[in-house]
């Protein structure tokens, strides 16, 4: 039994922290930091009004220069809004499947905006994988989706809006849906009747999304929206509507184009490979802006000037009896010198300016004399505030200020303090006065500060009483959730005062890393299972099995929990297991399961509890491998899957894997032994000790040393052995022949999609029935299909030489059948397979038919008596006697 899972994950602290400076130095992304670069790009950005929406459907599928060049080129408000978190895709890191590698892309991208300097909104649509029509798509994300993409327009309120995938009408349906979506949006938010649908407000909205921004209507004739299409084959500089963009134009503060500035933040895309090829042709190509409408694209649109704010300009100055205007185009002046004098560095100066600036632009809002100018919900005033909040930012960074808010731990239990460290400074050339600093925190929370002075590091202590409510739907729509402490500092510059947010983060040390993570509210006692998934075989006998459990305190007070499990009608298990715990930290229990005697095919949870008193405690919580500052919630169960299988006895399996796919232990499970083969194993050992090998999916994409030593694995089959090769991606597989014999994933005709079959329903058809890789040594019927989840398989063989055997066929709705998801063939004592089947998503669900099917490929060589492991197993006896 493999002990992995009862390793600690609890974050260890150097204790040297606790004595060190609060401004301890973590390098911030490029273009994101306090640097003189980026107080001159904060102060350009805030005398440009103009706000731009890009709406895309995942994670990587936005353009970074386009974004970059927006952004910090012109110094537009840009936002991104990508529908989905890329839950759907597969990861070249870890294991990470589903919901959580929509978690670790949602961080990902959200680094990569940061790169961009571009905010970021999501909306509720599910990834579920490639689909091949918009119709399906729309259908499964529904009217909730179209809703949430209007509020995100309705709060940003754009003037303009890139469509990412406008007028793509090919290629994968939630592309295709974004494209067609995105007008629709806008005409629905500019549309007063319309509201959002019952089931989108969760209870909790009201007391939390109060702003009456968020569902008041954005666009029409009053405030025209933009809507303007990607062209990605570089557009034409004869046609008006559309506008070439300069990508490869060099910064002059970075000293680097746009492209190159995006394409570093694009790299944080690591779950997708993105680093493998950002040297692609693809992500270098010319990029143009098309107007949807075939109007003319005037380029001043993307950045109007701060005196432009309130309508009331006229030509390149201001109209007569302007009340915006005269007062926004000094604020601009004073921001004009402030960039000269940031770039002089004569800082006194700098944030003199732009303090009175921001005076300036305060000046105008409602009240005393201006009363007259303004009426009720007059759309300029969150103009102003949107204008003054820029200029604010641009004040900060040239007064140099810097908060820091340190909390002695990031995991934090409701009803136990815990202390945080606040302190701030600004340069001395600015002036600045630090005023009061105190914490925002969640209801039913306190606080008490030990050190008033703003010139010391003020110590708060912080008691939250109460778990945190449900998170709203607009908050589901942010990258992350809501800090749960933030300090709020007191800044006066020059007479103007503001009040900057820093959130309270821990730092987060081993003896390897050191992370800046948030703090978070867990529960006092969570446990982790091992095994968190077993197999009951129903025609094997049943045996008691144990379930071991590691139960982790991130309560610093002492207690007494009780730990045991909760099992199904007929199933027995060993008495609770006491604990005793002095604090934070971990203890383990071993507890006894026995399955009934006659079991019937299903899953059973095996749900694990702490209880305290009347507290029951039942949730898992560990770092996700490929991002281990990210913790996943999940029940703290062991799921059972009981169905019938035969598995030969002593069977032997080599294992290339690439994704870190979860497969390997799924045969484990099954009493399998399954060995991991490196570079070395596979160049220079007995492969012949192996009753099969599986070269894992994407393996001759991932795993360079695979091309090498392929020849070896042909002779493996060659003196007869199996080897099952599951799905590759066609740029990697096509251009050479990996397989004894011709076979190509891309299709003969060009331009037509890559083979998939995107419906886990799909009827599948038997075109040998009586093959033994279908009989034995379990027999394969339909039913064995049923219950697969998210999709059949993908990158099908579509082209292959005669002496391969097909042995399945299926389809999508509407289209031809394929083939090529599981074809094999004879080479020369062995047997050679090729299967695109999901078998890296069907088998930690415990779907039985992908199981029995997949121990058959793997027992080829057995059953049919052509097994190298075997005479190998003969000789090795023979030579002993």
């Amino acid at each position: 039994m493999r002990l992995s899972a009862l390793k600690p994950f609890a974050i260890s602290l150097l204790a040297f922290f606790t004595a060190t400076p609060l401004f301890a130095q973590f390098a911030p992304a490029p273009g994101t930091g306090p640097g003189l670069n980026e107080t001159v790009e904060a102060i350009d950005s805030a005398r440009v009004t103009t706000r731009i929406l890009y709406i895309t459907a995942h994670p990587d599928d936005e353009s970074a220069a386009v974004l970059t060049y927006l952004a910090r080129g012109l110094h537009a408000d840009v936002a991104l809004l990508s529908l989905t978190r890329g839950e759907g895709g597969q990861n070249v890191l870890g294991p990470e499947q589903a919901p959580q590698l929509g978690l670790i892309r949602t961080q990902e991208l959200l680094a990569a905006t940061r790169g961009y300097r571009v905010k970021l909104f999501f909306t509720s649509a599910k990834d579920f994988g490639f689909s091949k029509t918009p119709e399906e798509t729309e259908k499964i994300w529904g009217d909730q989706v179209l809703a949430d993409m209007v509020r995100v327009i309705r709060t940003f309120r754009p003037n303009i809006i890139i469509n990412n995938f406008g007028g793509v009408h090919s290629g994968h349906g939630h592309h295709q849906a974004a494209g067609l979506w995105t007008p629709q949006a806008v005409k629905l938010a500019a549309d007063p009747s319309y509201e959002r649908p019952a089931n989108a407000v969760s209870p909790t909205d009201s007391a939390n999304d109060s702003s009456t921004e968020l569902e008041t209507p954005w666009g029409g004739q009053d405030h025209p929206i933009q809507i303007l299409n990607v062209d990605r084959s570089g557009g034409s500089a004869t046609n008006p509507a559309s506008l070439q963009l300069p990508l490869d134009d060099v910064s002059p503060l970075w000293g680097k184009t746009w492209r190159e500035i995006g394409l570093d933040a694009f790299a944080n895309h690591r779950t997708q490979g993105i680093s493998g090829v950002l040297g692609s042709p693809f992500l270098h190509r010319p990029i143009a802006l098309v107007s949807q409408n075939g109007e003319k694209i005037d380029l001043s649109m993307f950045a109007q000037p701060l005196h432009t704010l309130g309508g009331d300009a006229g030509g390149n100055g201001c109209a007569q009896s302007s009340f915006l205007c005269p007062v926004l185009e000094h604020a601009e002046e004073d921001m004009a010198k402030a960039r000269e004098d940031a770039l002089s560095l004569r800082w006194q100066q700098s944030t003199l300016e732009i303090a009175q600036a921001a005076k300036e632009v305060t000046s105008l809002y409602p009240g005393g004399s201006h009363a007259a100018h303004w009426v009720a919900g007059d759309p300029r005033l969150a103009d102003l505030h949107s204008a003054q909040r820029r200029i604010d930012r641009a004040l900060t960074l040239a007064a140099g200020l810097e908060i820091v808010a340190e909390s002695d731990r990031s995991e934090v239990v409701a009803g136990e303090p815990f202390t945080v460290d606040a302190e701030a400074r600004c340069r001395k050339e600015s002036g600045c006065d630090l005023g009061k600093m105190q914490l925002v925190l969640p209801a039913k929370a306190n606080q008490t500060v030990a050190t008033a002075d703003p010139a010391k590091t003020q110590k708060f202590t912080v008691l939250i009483d109460a778990a945190l409510p449900p998170l709203t739907s607009w908050q589901l729509q942010q990258p992350d959730p809501p800090p749960l402490a933030i300090a709020k500092q007191e800044v006066t510059v020059a007479g103007y005062t503001i009040e900057v947010d820093q959130p309270v983060t821990h730092i987060a040390a081993t003896s390897t890393r050191i992370d800046r993570v948030p703090v978070r509210i867990v529960p006092a006692y969570t446990l982790a299972l091992e095994p968190d998934q077993t197999i009951e075989l129903l025609a094997k006998p049943k045996k008691p099995f144990d379930v071991l459990s590691r139960v982790h305190s991130y309560a610093t007070k002492p207690g007494k929990v009780e730990v045991g499990l909760t099992v199904p009608q007929g199933w027995t298990v060993s008495s609770p297991v006491t604990l005793q715990f002095t604090g934070a930290g971990d203890q383990y229990a071993k507890l006894t399961v026995t399955p009934p005697t006659k079991l019937s095919a299903g899953t059973y949870p095996l749900t694990a509890f702490a209880q305290r008193g009347d507290e029951k405690f039942s949730t898992s919580l560990a770092p996700l491998p490929s991002m281990p500052t990210l913790l996943w919630s999940q029940p703290a169960e062991c799921r059972v899957f009981a169905f019938d299988a035969t598995v030969p006895d002593d069977l032997h399996v080599g294992y290339i894997s690439a994704e870190s796919e979860p497969i390997p232990q799924a045969l484990e499970r099954l009493g399998i032994q399954v060995e991991m083969l490196d570079a070395a194993a596979l160049a220079f050992s007995n492969l012949a000790r192996f009753d099969a090998i599986v070269v894992g999916v994407r393996g001759y994409e991932l795993r360079p040393e695979l091309a090498g030593t392929n020849q070896r694995l042909l002779d493996y089959v060659s003196n007869g052995g199996t080897l099952l090769v599951q799905y590759q991606r066609d740029f990697a597989w096509d251009k050479y022949q990996y397989a004894p014999y011709s076979a190509k994933i891309s299709p003969e005709k060009p331009n037509s999609p890559l083979p998939r079959i995107t419906d886990e329903a799909s009827p599948v058809k038997f075109l040998k029935q009586d093959d033994p890789l279908l009989n034995k040594p379990n027999k394969i019927t339909p039913q064995d299909f049923n219950g697969w989840i998210q999709e059949r398989g993908l990158y099908f063989w579509s082209q292959f030489d005669a002496k391969y055997t097909p042995l399945l066929s299926m389809n999508d709705p509407g289209e031809p059948d394929l083939n090529g998801g599981l074809v094999y063939t004879h080479y020369g004592k062995g047997t050679y397979i090729y299967t695109g089947l999901a078998f890296f998503r069907q088998l930690p669900e415990g779907v039985p038919g992908a199981y029995r099917l997949f121990i058959n490929l793997l027992s080829v060589s057995r059953e049919t008596g052509r097994n190298p492991a075997q005479a190998l197993k003969a000789s090795a006896n023979g030579n002993s006697k």
